[in-house]
């Protein structure tokens, strides 16, 4: 099988998965979601790259887009999304460098000539497999009442602290932070690689700031104790 026809397949199962997710939940986040991860499996334009380097970055994008715009999906909820002051500040503080980062570090990978070498392929894998993993497992035990896409809460919300929150206040960014690692070494550029997960961690701490700041006013002296002796980003560093 030719690597093009790959990638055009890759492309049409993401496409055809973003379009069924868009008519169970139709509303800006899932557009943005899908949009992020669609835009690099687009089989066009790829010129005289390596051809090695665009299927780690289709296929990067395949998987993780997908768990990604199923998670969203199954958890958003039209009440969710109001176009408020705290919804533009996430979009432009939170979600747009992030989108920034994948999509510019997915191209910058696209137009790579450099072939790809065994050490970056391990390295990719390993980021990338863990990052994905620790992000699912994250997501599956905060459950669909506390995972979104907004920061809000819904009744019957309790704080998280068992299980991975035991160890790290936020396993779920933990998690994509390993998966944008894994888009940076794709690059095969020290540049590239530094200012794109620059941005993605400048988002997520820019949402952490918000997000611990609605759960203490949420949860009071429970949330400002379990901040006290867990870490943010990986056990043992706090």
């Amino acid at each position: 099988m030719s690597a093009i026809l790959l990638l055009k397949i890759n492309f049409a199962v993401f496409a055809m998965i973003f379009l069924f997710c868009l008519f169970r939940s139709f509303n800006l986040n899932i557009i943005l979601v899908g949009f992020t991860y669609l835009l690099p499996l687009v089989p066009w334009w790829l010129g005289s790259a390596q051809v090695e380097r665009i299927l780690i970055v289709s296929y990067c994008n395949l998987i993780f887009g997908i768990v990604e715009i199923v998670f969203f999906t199954l958890t958003e909820r039209q009440e969710d999304v109001k176009f408020n002051k705290a919804y533009l500040q996430q979009l432009f503080g939170h979600v747009l460098p992030i989108i920034v980062a994948l999509i510019g570090m997915s191209f910058v990978s696209r137009t790579t000539l450099i072939p790809v070498e065994i050490w970056e392929l391990i390295i990719i894998a390993i980021l990338f497999t863990f990052g994905t993993t620790l992000r699912i497992l994250a997501i599956s035990q905060l459950g669909f009442l506390r995972f979104k896409f907004n920061i809000a809460f819904r009744d019957k919300q309790t704080l998280k602290t068992d299980q991975l929150h035991k160890y790290m206040r936020h396993p779920t960014y933990t998690g994509m932070m390993f998966v944008i690692l894994a888009y940076a070494v794709t690059t095969h550029s020290w540049y590239a690689g530094i200012i794109g997960t620059f941005f993605a961690f400048f988002g997520f701490q820019y949402r952490i700031h918000f997000e611990e700041k609605a759960l203490k006013e949420q949860f009071g002296k429970d949330y400002e104790n379990y901040r006290a002796k867990t870490p943010m980003w990986l056990p043992f560093l706090n």
